[in-house]
């Protein structure tokens, strides 16, 4: 499967990195960045592994040492990322697609 990132999640991993490199240090937020990312990895190969949110289109992945969460959607064969918030956060209303 193909990954590809919505410009709204590329911006969401910046926005993260910048938070926790201004409040805890740069190794710290290069971390949590990278494990970001190798849990989307996960999905080429596992893409159904998030459960369905209340959307049925759009899934969610729990990031497993970080307090985020992964919405995401596959269509045909590409995993799609359209998002990554914080648990602290509500969830997003507006991932319509």
């Amino acid at each position: 499967m193909n990954l590809r990132w919505d410009p709204r999640a590329i911006q969401d991993l910046r926005e993260i990195r910048a938070y926790i490199a201004a409040h805890g240090s740069l190794a710290s937020a290069d971390r949590v960045r990278r494990h970001l990312q190798a849990r989307a990895e996960r999905l080429r190969t596992h893409p159904y592994m998030g459960p369905p949110s209340s959307n049925p289109e759009i899934r969610i992945l729990a990031a497993t040492r970080y307090p985020y969460l992964i919405y995401y959607t596959v269509q045909g064969n590409e995993v799609v990322i359209l998002h990554v918030r914080h648990t602290a956060r509500r969830p997003p209303s507006d991932l319509g697609l």
